[in-house]
């Protein structure tokens, strides 16, 4: 049975200052996406799941005073937020909208580009968004997306503690109809839900031991803890003990730590 929050992560403050801080993080890798699918001045842009910041900058600095961009977001805390992320940057032509990606109400056949930074990988019914997404842009319109696939999130020299919460996510993501490997079928989803002229970018980071997104697995952890202990898929002793193994292993220098990202995008004909 689903949860009241779907939303993998929560939506507590602590996991709005760290989507606050992978805003920056991630900054250079949307860049890169927005430069393929030609974003141009005076271009409509919606961005689903913007959370308390999202791409909103990196989209009005592309379209210009004579675009728009709607950030759309389901978390009333991330809403409040982003908007106050707007006025303090003085974006006048952004707007923020509290709505669900699967339903948002705005609308169909009108934005040049709809996008989603890790999302799907975070809720039940991705299918419904990109389908949602595919519906509110124009003929000639973009979706682009970037997702991540746990499947393909690695440690070197392999650690069991490691595993098991690999397993751990993987299970409660299963039972919340969530699915954790979503990256890499973000492009067959474009496919299926009429977009053409499919493009794929797959993205490998090592985070060395000083790099701000080395730790986030044991944060995400942290997030999913209460949950996972009351689906019963762990024990709190064995979960805090897999945790700290993790933060120590973490804190080895020579500890290589990988993560798997897709980007993908597509026309709508």
């Amino acid at each position: 049975m689903l949860q009241g929050d779907q939303y993998f992560l929560g939506h507590s403050s602590t996991e709005q200052r760290r989507l606050q801080q992978q805003a920056q993080e991630l900054a250079a890798d949307s860049i890169w996406l927005f430069d393929q699918v030609r974003l141009s001045p005076g271009s409509c842009v919606v961005e689903i799941g913007c959370g308390p910041q999202g791409c909103l900058e990196i989209l009005f600095d592309r379209v210009g005073q004579g675009g728009s961009v709607v950030g759309v977001e389901v978390s009333k805390e991330a809403v409040a937020l982003a908007r106050a992320f707007v006025s303090h940057r003085q974006m006048g032509n952004v707007e923020v909208r509290h709505a669900d990606a699967k339903a948002t109400g705005l609308p169909r056949n009108t934005f040049d580009l709809a996008t989603g930074r890790l999302v799907l990988v975070n809720v039940p019914e991705p299918e419904a968004i990109v389908a949602e997404m595919a519906a509110l842009v124009r003929p000639g319109g973009v979706v682009a997306l970037h997702e991540a696939d746990w499947g393909m999130v690695l440690c070197d020299p392999p650690l069991p503690a490691w595993d098991s919460m690999i397993q751990a996510f993987l299970t409660y993501s299963k039972a919340n109809a969530i699915d954790p490997l979503i990256g890499r079928r973000i492009a067959r989803l474009l496919r299926t839900s009429g977009l053409k002229d499919v493009r794929i970018n797959p993205l490998i980071h090592v985070y060395d031991v000083n790099h701000s997104r080395r730790t986030i697995f044991p944060q995400f952890a942290g997030n999913l803890r209460e949950r996972i202990l009351t689906d019963g898929i762990m024990t709190a002793d064995e979960f805090d003990g897999y945790r700290q193994s993790i933060e120590r292993h973490l804190a080895d220098p020579d500890t290589l730590v990988m993560w798997a990202y897709f980007q993908a995008w597509a026309t709508k004909p």
